[in-house]
């Protein structure tokens, strides 16, 4: 008999927005096991609710697979819909759960244990430790309390994990070495994310699309930063710098394209910023919600990126800058360095003048631009989401 590949899509299956990283991932991860192991696979939601498993049916699945799901007018509504697909899940023996979403706020270790008992079945996985190392950085304190319960039932019940990144990995051999877990802990192999490389991405742009584009494009080159706001990702760095360049530049100044969704702590950084005068001069734009289509093409047409962040456990946005050939500036703390394999020009997040004369630099020497793309040409960032969920597959489902 073969092995059942229990897959929790829970993360995916409520959340109908544009996939951001651990949505993202945890889609391409159960693409690849599909694709890979389509027999094998069986798709499982925990319904919070009634506090139980539920298998998904195929219909269901293939519509949370799909792209319209991550592009619903009403995300709400449609992931509300998913409990009309569900029947009773019975576990076996030999099966091996993959759960890889967001599972420190819903105890899934726990749950998945009441399935299983003490067997480890569980293929877990760490995108980073930020809510135990920078509690500052989380909403609120029950962050810590999550993941500090969660991590601790991981080396407990999992078969292995899955990191993100070295530093992901490292992170959490070193906590487990604090709470004397180590010896009891289960292997922890790291798979590196991938990006769309613009040979194998590129879709047509909607009429939308083209008219938000030439919006963006009609004041000259902008420089973009991809991310979700909030106060971990150190907006205000370069709101700070784009003051100055203002002031020093006028109307020669570029514009500063921030792309993403609002996340918490965000409302008086957005109304500060909209009320500088280069927010009212056009220098300083938001845009959310867009198509990846759209987004890739913003990269390309970009001067250059940005990604000033406190801490990431990978950093996407900075892989799909230089997948699309294009200079990323990042901070030197966290993965950041490591997804960008060393290459970019790199400054620590609290560094305003290193970020500041490099920011200049770029938009002023185009021959120093160019000698960094030129370097962007490696085997790392023409890894693509395909490539990534092989080696996942191989990794942690012996699947050759």
């Amino acid at each position: 008999m073969n092995r059942r590949i229990i897959l929790n899509i829970s993360t995916s299956a409520d959340w109908c927005r544009r996939p951001v990283g651990i949505i993202r991932v945890e889609r391409e991860i159960t693409k690849a096991v599909y694709s890979h192991c389509a027999q094998q696979v069986v798709p499982v939601y925990l319904d919070r609710t009634r506090d139980r498993w539920m298998t998904i049916d195929n219909g269901c699945f293939r519509d949370i697979m799909s792209e319209a799901w991550v592009s619903s007018l009403e995300p709400d509504t449609q992931a509300a819909g998913v409990l009309q697909h569900l029947r009773p899940f019975t576990p076996a023996q030999n099966d091996r759960f993959v759960t890889v979403g967001s599972d420190w706020s819903f105890d899934i270790p726990e749950k998945v244990e009441s399935l299983y008992g003490s067997s480890r079945v569980m293929v877990s996985a760490c995108y980073d430790l930020i809510p135990l190392l920078f509690p500052e950085f989380t909403p609120g304190m029950e962050f810590f309390d999550q993941f500090n319960r969660h991590y601790r039932a991981v080396a407990r019940l999992a078969q292995s994990v899955f990191a993100i990144s070295e530093v992901s990995a490292q992170s959490l051999r070193e906590f487990w070495g604090k709470e004397k877990l180590a010896h009891i802990a289960p292997p922890v192999e790291v798979v590196p994310l991938a990006a769309p490389h613009p040979a194998l991405f590129q879709p047509d742009l909607n009429d939308n699309d083209l008219a938000v584009l030439d919006e963006i494009e009609r004041d000259g080159p902008y420089v973009i930063y991809v991310s979700t706001i909030e106060p971990r990702k150190n907006h205000q760095l370069l709101l700070d710098i784009w003051r100055e360049l203002f002031d020093e530049r006028g109307e020669k100044c570029p514009k500063l394209l921030i792309v993403g969704m609002r996340g918490w702590g965000s409302e008086d950084l957005i109304r500060s910023a909209r009320s500088m005068r280069a927010s009212k001069a056009g220098k300083i734009a938001w845009r959310e919600g867009l198509s990846d289509a759209l987004l890739t093409q913003l990269y390309s047409r970009s001067a250059f990126a940005v990604f000033p962040s406190y801490f990431e456990g990978w950093g996407l946005a900075a892989t799909e800058a230089a997948a699309l050939g294009k200079v990323c500036v990042v901070s030197n703390t966290g993965a950041l360095v490591e997804a960008t394999q060393g290459k970019m020009p790199s400054y620590h997040p609290l560094d305003f003048i290193g970020w500041k004369q490099e920011i200049i630099r770029l938009l002023d020497d185009a021959n120093y631009r160019r000698s960094i793309e030129m370097g962007l040409d490696t085997k790392l960032f023409k890894r693509t989401w395909q490539n990534f969920g092989e080696e996942f597959c191989n990794t942690f489902l012996d699947v050759r």
